[in-house]
């Protein structure tokens, strides 16, 4: 899980950015009213982290199913 942690992390962060993007070029555009652009951003958050956990739960079953169960103290 360790080894994945920097590229999730990567595009973690690009997703950012281009949702920041995206919300400047809204507000520069100025057709979007601000609370409907801050709306958007939630929303859009609350949805990755929502698939998110659902990787994690997914993962872990996977893991408890195959026998390879990991070790979570050692984290």
């Amino acid at each position: 899980m360790k080894k994945y942690l920097p590229a999730i992390l990567s595009a973690l962060v690009v997703i950012a950015l281009v949702a920041a993007y995206a919300a400047f070029i809204f507000l520069a555009i100025d057709e979007v009213d601000v609370t409907n652009c801050l709306r958007i951003i939630m929303a859009v958050i609350v949805l990755f982290v929502t698939i998110g956990v659902g990787w994690a739960l997914i993962s872990r079953i996977r893991e408890i199913k195959q026998g390879v169960e990991d070790d979570l103290g050692k984290y």
